[in-house]
């Protein structure tokens, strides 16, 4: 019984991970409950608009141009005809990230492990919040989902959450619920990454454990 039960976590193990995406809204609710590291961002010095962008252990892209809030800046601070420190969304605080264009996308890779969670707050140059998500893997596509988040100027925050992990998410904003390519306006702040310390051994440890609970129960029988 020993050996069939070793024979089943090590199968377990091998096999492909076929974990599914989940997304949530709202912040912290897509941390891991198990034991993690966390990789944060809020741009805060990308005052020049650079992309891409490393901080925190992430890397940020956009395939479109720099979208600086109509000519406000990312903060939205340096327009006349608004009041001073007006900010792009009222979720976001201060500088944040942006791409407007043709299917253009904001870019999040890990620069180390890969992650099992992320959050970000999320807007749009849209009057509504219409955002496309992607997941990948090394290149692979492992995820893709659509969230409606109501008015922009208000935004959300956005989780996403795998325990086979990914190592790139990818954002749009749309015109609409149901547009999946057209002119994009996506922006993001606050970015929370999570990677879960050694799922695998976790996994593994959990199993064993399971093993030994029911051969002690046997041997009590």
């Amino acid at each position: 019984m020993k050996t069939k039960l070793l024979s089943v976590i090590a199968a377990l193990i091998a096999a492909p991970a076929t974990a599914a995406v989940v997304q949530t809204t709202g912040f912290g609710s897509a941390t891991p409950g198990a034991k993690h590291l966390t990789y944060t961002a809020d741009f805060a010095a990308n005052t020049n608009l650079d992309s891409p962008w490393s901080e925190g252990g992430l890397m940020f892209t956009h395939t479109g141009f720099a979208n600086d809030n109509g000519g406000c800046g990312y903060a939205g601070e340096v327009c006349v005809d608004v009041p001073a420190g007006q900010k792009y969304s009222e979720s976001f605080s201060g500088n944040y990230f942006a791409t407007a264009g043709t299917n253009a996308y904001l870019s999040i890779k890990s620069e180390g492990p890969t992650l099992h969670g992320i959050e970000f707050a999320v807007d749009s140059g849209y009057l509504n919040i219409h955002v496309l998500w992607q997941t990948w893997l090394d290149g692979a596509l492992t995820g893709s989902g659509k969230v409606s988040l109501g008015a922009a100027g208000i935004g959300d925050v956005l989780g996403l959450s795998d325990m086979a992990g990914f190592t790139e998410v990818r954002v749009f904003a749309f015109d609409s619920a149901s547009d999946n390519s057209g002119y994009s306006t996506p922006a993001i702040d606050s970015v929370r990454a999570f990677t879960v310390s050694e799922p695998g051994s976790l996994a593994l440890a959990s199993l064993a454990g399971l093993g030994l609970l029911g051969a002690h129960r046997r041997k009590r029988g």
